[in-house]
């Protein structure tokens, strides 16, 4: 592996990718362990966040997976993925699935007690297109032309962070959401949201400074020290930004 795409040596970020399901927690996925610790290693990544639906890796397991790698290689960090009354919430810093956190406003309270981090992940899938208008609890598609409107949605009032780049949405959903959190003003995060080896890292969030840990990774993105990121594949990585 070459340090110049390694996102972590030489350049000016650390690249994690906050978001992806393995076959060994997430039922919809075909991503085995060992195919994610290759894949990760061999893209040079910073960090793979490990975030199943609605439950979490045991500590006992992660090991083998940080095990096969030296304090140069990838780090591999336990989130959850979980499916709330008011969409799908990324959460770090909760030692396991807890009871009642299907309501957001619950997890919210009980993250604040851990000092964990959530972040609305891909807050606008299929809520764009009016052909699936169906998926929303109002019917309507959200009007892409007023980012300002959709600022107001009471999910963003609970969340720490916004993934504003998720590698299976649209460019369209993706912008908007990065309009939607620069009027907001709150932290930026990027996860490939891979289920499958070929698409790890396809879209990473940039932190400042190298982690070790899901407490620093929670501590960059909570302080806005993180960015949403492509080009991890090419040796040549840039941050998301509106044009």
């Amino acid at each position: 592996m070459s340090e110049t795409r390694s996102g972590h040596r030489n350049g000016p970020y650390f690249t994690v990718d906050v978001h992806l399901h393995t076959s060994r927690g997430s039922s919809d996925s075909n991503l085995a362990p060992k195919d994610l610790v290759a894949r990760a290693t061999e893209i040079g990544i910073g960090a793979v966040c490990i975030t199943e639906h609605d439950t979490m890796w045991e500590l006992r397991e992660m090991p083998e997976l940080s095990g096969l790698t030296s304090d140069e290689g990838v780090r591999f960090l336990r989130g959850m993925e979980v499916t709330t009354d008011m969409g799908h919430i990324g959460v770090f810093g909760l030692p396991r699935y807890v009871g009642g956190i299907y309501k957001l406003a619950e997890l919210r309270k009980v993250i604040d007690a851990e000092g964990g981090l959530l972040i609305a992940n891909h807050p606008f899938r299929y809520k764009l297109d009016p052909r699936f208008s169906f998926i929303n609890p109002d019917h309507e598609p959200i009007d892409p032309n007023f980012p300002e409107r959709a600022a107001k949605l009471e999910i963003f009032k609970m969340v720490d962070a916004i993934e504003v780049l998720n590698g299976a949405c649209s460019e369209e959903e993706n912008v908007f959401a990065l309009k939607v959190a620069r009027v907001l003003g709150i932290a930026e995060v990027a996860g490939s949201d891979s289920h499958s080896a070929g698409s790890i890292g396809c879209v990473t969030t940039l932190l400042e400074d190298p982690i070790v840990d899901e407490r620093g990774l929670i501590e960059q993105i909570k302080a806005h020290r993180s960015k949403a990121g492509r080009g991890l594949m090419k040796g040549d990585v840039v941050p998301f930004d509106l044009a």
